[in-house]
C-alpha cells in the first residue's frame, strides 16, 4: 500500500483485504464527508446493496470513509439488487465537541450501471485479482464510478 493513500490502508486494516467493493465504499464515504462538511456524528448512511459478499464489502468501505459505524448506530444496510448509498447530514445533531456545522442535507451516490456491469463481467478470481481491481477503481475519478444527487432537507 502506498503511504499517499492512508484511507485505503485504514480500510484494508479494518476489512482484512482490498477488493473492488471495499474501494468503492471507501470512495463514497470519503466524498460524502468532504461534500457535506460533516463529522461522523452529524451523518447517517443508508447503504443499499445485496446482503452477501462481495457486495457487502461496500458497507465496510462506507464505514471507514464516512465514519458512520454500526457501533454509533448511524449506518444501516438495506437489501437491494443494485448499489447506492444515501448520506444524511442532520443539522440538529452535534458532534461531541458541541459544534453543529450546517443545516440538514441529503447526498446520494449511485453506482453507474457500466461499473456494475464491469464488476460482473470480470472473470478474474482470487485475492490478487481483487486487490488489483480495488486499486484500479480507487484511482478512478469519482464521477466515472457514481452518479450524484444532492438536496437540502427542511
Amino acid at each position: 500500500m502506498s503511504p499517499k493513500h492512508p484511507g485505503l490502508e485504514a480500510a484494508v486494516r479494518f476489512h482484512g483485504h482490498l477488493g473492488p467493493w471495499l474501494a468503492l465504499g471507501l470512495k463514497a464515504g470519503l466524498r460524502a464527508r468532504r461534500e457535506l462538511g460533516a463529522s461522523p456524528f452529524e451523518l447517517t448512511a443508508h447503504v443499499f446493496c445485496p446482503a452477501r459478499t462481495p457486495y457487502s464489502c461496500f458497507i465496510d468501505g462506507v464505514q471507514v470513509g464516512s465514519g458512520c459505524t454500526l457501533g454509533k448506530g448511524n449506518v444501516r444496510h438495506v437489501r437491494a439488487s443494485a448499489c447506492r448509498v444515501e448520506f444524511v447530514r442532520d443539522g440538529g445533531r452535534s458532534s461531541p465537541s458541541g459544534a453543529c456545522r450546517l443545516g440538514p442535507a441529503r447526498l446520494v451516490f449511485r453506482l453507474r450501471p457500466k461499473v456494475w456491469a464491469e464488476l460482473h463481467g470480470d472473470k478474474a478470481n482470487g485475492w490478487a485479482a481483487a486487490d488489483r481491481l480495488g486499486r484500479i477503481l480507487y484511482r478512478r475519478r469519482f464521477d466515472v464510478l457514481f452518479t450524484t444527487s444532492r438536496s437540502s432537507l427542511k
